[in-house]
């Protein structure tokens, strides 16, 4: 057995297949920088486990191999992989997404065999870009979003949070007007939330977002990003504005037109805002950034 664990082409096999480890961080990364990932309700613990324990068991194959040239490159890429990661998804705090990878990246930089010159050096950049690259990521942030805070409008808010104090009385209407029956469009290629908005106004605001493109899994969801169209940001502070969908027929062209239609305040007359495809903005892949297109 100990002659098999020491066979070169043993390990080297090992070694590519550890290389998966890095491919489905890769996977994760890309994800979230097209995609918002949200946890299915009580699936994020499990994942949390599953995630883990993949973590530790590619981490020890590494070990195993860490004189494999695989390995080492693998050691090499795997941090500005985790740095990238960690980018998109300090905006929705998704630790659990980064905390593994980057304990893996970091150990696994450490014990491969890789010359210690290359070590250093890359080190030295790695440290760098971590550093200088979270400080640019914060000024960017404060720049363009400046002290706007925005906290979606649905049944996930927070008790502990400023902006619950403000609906707490009014949870039940909310929970019917986030209800996902509600907020997507009847032909399921279109939905709407709600965000309050933290500012010297202090606002509640109503975008419209494409559903179609989201992907659902076991675990979680894959949410469009980049792409929302704000349709009012008129609402008042405190009050669930009443929200949902209609189909009308064109006057002009007899097709059928989809209309998001909205009530701010109980006392407020009905608007209705046109929804098609056409009408929807142009991605913004620097949403992450408090970038707004």
């Amino acid at each position: 057995m100990k002659e098999i664990l020491e066979n070169t082409w043993v390990k080297r096999c090992v070694s590519i297949f550890t290389a998966a480890y890095a491919a489905m961080i890769a996977l994760f990364t890309f994800a979230t920088f097209q995609y918002n990932l949200v946890f299915a309700s009580g699936k994020q613990a499990t994942f949390l486990v599953i995630y883990a324990v993949a973590s530790i068991v590619f981490l020890l194959l590494m070990l195993y191999t860490r004189d494999i040239f695989m390995t080492r490159l693998i050691s090499v890429l795997l941090l500005p992989i985790v740095f990238l990661l960690l980018l998109f998804n300090l905006g929705n705090a998704n630790w659990v997404l980064i905390i593994p990878p980057f304990i893996v990246a970091l150990v696994i930089f450490f014990a491969a065999g890789t010359k210690e010159t290359v070590k250093v050096i890359m080190g030295t950049i790695y440290l760098l870009l971590y550093v200088l690259g979270i400080v640019a990521y914060i000024i960017c942030n404060m720049l363009f979003q400046g002290s706007i805070i925005e906290t979606p409008l649905d049944m996930t808010l927070d008790p502990e949070s400023a902006a619950y104090s403000y609906y707490k009385t009014d949870l039940v209407h909310l929970s019917k007007v986030t209800d996902d029956k509600n907020t997507y469009s009847p032909d399921g290629k279109f939905r709407f939330y709600m965000t309050d908005v933290k500012d010297s106004d202090g606002r509640v605001k109503i975008y419209v977002v494409p559903a179609s493109e989201d992907i659902t899994l076991k675990f979680f969801s894959l949410k469009q990003k980049g792409i929302k169209r704000v349709v009012t940001t008129k609402g008042t502070r405190g009050i669930v504005p009443d929200v949902g969908w209609t189909v009308k027929k064109d006057k002009q062209t007899g097709k059928q037109v989809l209309y998001l239609c909205y009530r701010l305040a109980p006392e407020d007359s009905w608007k209705e805002a046109k929804v098609t495809p056409e009408n929807m903005p142009k991605k913004n892949y620097w949403e992450f950034l408090g970038i707004t297109a």
